[in-house]
This record gives structure tokens, C-alpha cells and sequence, in this order.
């Protein structure tokens, strides 16, 4: 959905700027396959050979790739050797960033801090990496889409099944092994540069810790567990990656923030999935004002020169098709789960966030039993979590680990049996609807498995099933917020009226740009 949006916004910015685009596309859902959206539609496969048809009847002056997502970009090498101009990024600049083993050599050579990793190609050059790092590693192939066969690896045996995978889809490029930054938090940047300046539209925090998908993560924007400086050093950093790479138009840096320090995990050289967000967040035209930089235009011309504000606060939650596939296991990971996303909006992110939970078809207990089951590892963050939820009013119910912890620390908790333990257990009590909130957070392997049927039940029986910390007390926040009365909804458009605009005039299309054609991808 979100690169429909893009590919739509770039044709119609580009048509008030005088172009004829052309549409390539064979998704019959998209707003880009309408048959008025473009001003001629190529309804073909996004592969090289359907792409070069495309251009040798039409021999367009541009070609722009940047905007579908990783499918287009892909291709950027072929038709550049095809001889086919490409607008925007260059391919060599994005080969730079989506190859795993350059960018961690430019990274280096920058002095831009990255987590501990290697390459490889082969499984023996894995297991020596991953030796080399130490267990767990965060298995990542080049040039994919949505996160497929990436996975974080807790031993040698879980590595050599991923591996196969990961080398499968990455399609002759090396595979990078990053050492896990476990309890880290994640932040999604995007910007927009010209090769001059580059330009921050906004970034987001993530609710559910560095190694979930992107995409599966709740987010907010503005950040609000990040220091003013912690901001800033990001978007230097963002900033010097783009200039150094020579970006033209879009492009998203994903940074993690771990035990004091900011690591760079990657760069996309593209429109990412959180730009239409933050353009509807912040009431700026973002892929507009993209494409007419990738048409040849500058920012200070066009007069978008600083980071726009957000006038309140914008949750991001993602919706998931679990309820459809009884059995599912939903527990999140590096590979994309989730099928659309939804906003919530209020001054307190409590609020907002309460109403992207329930926009996204969830639900929020306001009173019961709350199951809470964490590793070992976790049981400290268990402590807010647990406080707060009592506050509220909710029962606790653990099984023994948890239960001896919350306890010890002065909590009322009622112990429960897990599955093996014997009757009745935890899921006998879900089943009964003895339980209306769970928060599992399995580490490693084993402890992913033993829990795996807990989490499936809730989802058959439709219980709220959360398997980050992060993510419950946000959840809790949002409990919180619906206990102190009814939910107020505001529009978009009445938010915005209080943003200050980037003068009319200035995205307005210049003169020049009348006579080019352009295919937005």
C-alpha cells in the first residue's frame, strides 16, 4: 500500500509539473493500476526484460525507481547498462548501500558506529563469522523485500537452516551476520536530499525492540523516549550518508540505539514505508517534492530546507492477518508479518496510541486477568509492567519463573501450571476466558517453541497477545488512557491547520520541467 501511495503522489506531482508519466505495474489493487491515474499504463511483470520492452517503445527521458519498493530498485543496474537515464539515486550509489559487505566497508570508513558483523556467501564462512561474534546473530541477506529470510540465529543448527534461505534470496550478494543488539530500540529516519543538502521529514521511534520488522513494529512519531541529542546525532549522521552517497530524491537510514550507543543497521536508498505516514503526519507533499529533486530541481529552490513538525502525536500500528490463520504462531521477528497499518493521533501518547491498537482490529481489556510469562533475561522489565497493570486494577497470573520473580518483589501474583505441568493450566484458563490479557516474550529457541501454543491460543480464542516488552507497556499506557473516559477523534485536516506551509508558490512546477517524460515506477 504504501509504494501505491507514492507511485500515485509521484504522478500527480509530476503531472502539475508539466510531465507525461508512464505507469509499469501488474498489481490489479493498486490506485496506480487505475486506468486514469497515469497518462499511459504498462500493465507488465517488474522484471528487466518486460521493463526494457517498455522503455524501447516508449523511450522515456527518465526512469525512476526509487518509489515501488525493493522490486524497481533491483533493476536499476540493468537498465543503466541498457543505457536507460535513471532519476534519482544513481545505481552505483545504490548498489553501495544495498550491498551488506560495501556499506559495512563505507560505514567503516566514515567512522559511523555499526554493529559487530561479517559476510558470507557460504555456510562454513557463516558458522566462522558467527563464531567469531559470539551467538545470537542477526542473519540478513542483500536486496530484499519485507525482510524475507532474515533471522536472528541462536545457535549453529538454527544458522545453517536460515543461511540456506538467506542465500536463496539474495541472489549472489553476500550475506551479513550483525551480532543481536538484544533490548535495543530502533528509530526509522527519512529524509529527502539533493546531492547539496539533505533534508530530515521526520523520525520515527520504534514501540517493539530493534529485530522486530520495521514493518511489524508500532511506531511513534515524534520520538518520545529519545534525548534531544540522541536525535541530532542521528540526523548527522543520516545526513553525511546521504551526501556521501550521493542520493537524489528519498531515502530511510533504520538506526538502533543499544546501551548508550547509536549504531547505523542500514540504509535505504528509496521511498521507505514510513514516508506516507510522516506525509500525512507533518501535511507535506514528501514524494512531490522527491520526484521534482529527481526531475533536477533543488530543495532551496523548492523551498523545503528544514524538518517540518508534527502538531501532535502519531502512533503507527501495523495489522496483522492472524486472526484468518488459526494455528499461527504470532510471535514477531526480523521477517515482515503484518499487511497494512493504521494511525492513531491525540496529544498523549497513551491516547493515541490506544487508538491505533483498536483502529488496527485489537482489542484493550479494561479490567481482568493479565498472563504474564517472560525469560529470565526480561524479568526486570517485567517490573513496570506488573505495577502498573495492578494499579489498574488486573489480577496477575504467572507461571512459576515470573510468579517466584514478581513476587519476591512484593507483587500479588497467582501462580498458574504451564501445558506440561498438568491441569488446569494456562491454556485451560484462556479457553475458559479466565484470561483477557497476555504478554509472552520468549528468548532463543526453546522457550519459543514451549510457548508457541499459548500464543496461538490466544489468537484463537481472541485474546489481546503481546510478545515485547516494549509493546506491553504501551499497551498498559493506552489501558490507562481508555479507563479515564471516551475517546475524542479529530481529522487530519484539523490538525494540519495549525502547521505552517511551505509557500504555495514554491511547488509549483518551474518552466523548464515542462517538456520531460518521466515513468514513475
Amino acid at each position: 500500500i504504501e509504494f501505491d501511495y507514492c507511485c500515485v503522489h509521484a504522478v500527480f506531482a509530476l503531472r502539475e509539473a508539466g510531465f507525461e508519466t508512464i505507469m509499469v505495474n501488474c498489481n490489479p489493487e493498486t490506485v496506480s493500476t487505475d486506468y486514469d491515474t497515469s497518462d499511459r499504463l504498462y500493465f507488465e511483470p517488474l522484471t528487466l526484460e518486460h521493463v526494457l520492452a517498455v522503455c524501447e517503445t516508449e523511450k522515456p527521458d527518465g526512469v525512476i525507481v526509487q518509489l515501488g519498493g525493493q522490486t524497481p530498485l533491483k533493476l536499476a543496474k540493468g537498465l543503466e547498462a541498457a543505457g536507460i537515464p535513471i532519476w534519482g539515486t544513481s545505481p552505483s550509489a545504490i548498489d553501495l548501500a544495498e550491498d551488506r559487505k560495501l556499506f559495512g566497508a563505507l560505514l567503516a570508513e566514515e567512522g559511523i558506529r555499526q554493529p559487530e558483523n561479517g559476510t558470507a556467501r557460504t555456510l562454513p564462512e557463516a558458522l566462522e563469522v558467527s563464531r567469531r561474534l559470539g551467538f545470537p546473530v542477526l542473519v540478513r541477506p542483500s536486496y530484499v523485500l519485507g525482510g524475507r529470510a532474515m533471522a536472528i540465529c541462536y545457535d549453529e543448527e538454527t544458522l545453517a537452516h536460515f543461511m540456506t534461505q538467506a542465500a536463496e534470496v539474495s541472489d549472489g550478494h553476500p550475506v551479513l551476520l550483525d551480532r543481536y543488539l538484544e533490548d535495543a530500540t530502533e528509530f526509522d529516519l527519512d529524509l529527502i536530499a539533493d546531492g547539496e543538502q539533505a533534508v530530515v521529514c521526520g523520525i520515527l521511534e520504534h514501540i517493539e525492540e530493534a529485530g522486530v520488522h520495521s514493518g511489524d513494529s508500532a511506531a511513534v512519531l515524534p520520538p518520545h523516549h529519545a534525548a534531544a541529542g540522541e536525535l541530532d546525532e542521528m540526523r548527522v549522521v543520516a545526513k553525511r550518508l546521504a551526501l556521501r552517497l550521493g542520493v537524489s530524491g528519498l531515502m530511510n537510514v533504520q538506526f538502533a540505539r543499544h546501551r548508550g550507543d547509536l549504531y547505523v543497521l542500514e540504509v535505504n536508498p528509496r521511498a521507505s514505508r514510513t514516508v506516507p505516514f510522516i506525509a500525512k503526519a507533518v501535511g507535506v507533499p514528501l514524494v512531490g517534492i522527491a520526484c521534482r529533486v529527481m526531475a533536477g530541481e533543488l530543495l532551496a529552490g523548492i523551498g523545503f530546507v528544514r524538518e517540518p513538525q508534527a502538531p501532535a502525536i502519531f502512533v503507527k500500528a501495523p495489522v496483522f492477518p492472524f486472526k484468518r490463520f488459526p494455528g499461527v504462531d504470532p510471535l514477531l521477528g526480523p521477517e515482515m508479518k503484518s499487511t497494512g497499518e493504521v494511525m492513531g493521533v491525540d496529544e498523549e501518547f497513551g491516547w493515541a496510541f490506544a487508538k491505533a491498537w483498536i483502529a488496527a482490529g485489537n482489542q484493550l481489556p479494561l479490567a481482568g486477568t493479565a498472563f504474564l510469562s517472560v525469560h529470565d533475561r526480561e524479568k526486570p522489565g517485567l517490573v513496570p509492567i506488573a505495577e502498573k497493570l495492578l494499579g489498574l486494577g488486573f489480577e496477575i497470573l504467572s507461571t512459576d519463573g515470573t510468579a517466584r520473580f514478581l513476587t519476591g518483589r512484593g507483587f500479588t501474583v497467582r501462580r498458574i501450571n504451564k501445558v506440561h505441568e498438568g491441569r488446569p493450566h494456562v491454556v485451560d484458563a484462556m479457553i475458559n476466558r479466565g484470561i483477557q490479557l497476555v504478554v509472552n516474550t520468549p528468548v532463543g529457541r526453546d522457550s519459543a517453541i514451549d510457548d508457541a501454543y499459548i500464543r496461538r491460543t490466544a489468537v484463537r480464542y481472541q485474546v489481546p497477545c503481546i510478545t515485547t516488552l516494549s509493546g506491553a507497556l504501551a499497551a498498559v499506557d493506552g489501558i490507562a488512557a481508555l479507563k479515564q473516559g471516551g475517546l475524542a477523534v479529530r481529522s487530519l485536516q484539523e490538525l494540519g491547520a495549525r502547521l505552517p506551509r511551505i509557500p504555495n508558490a514554491a511547488l509549483l512546477p518551474s518552466p523548464e520541467a515542462a517538456s520531460l517524460t518521466v515513468r514513475a515506477e
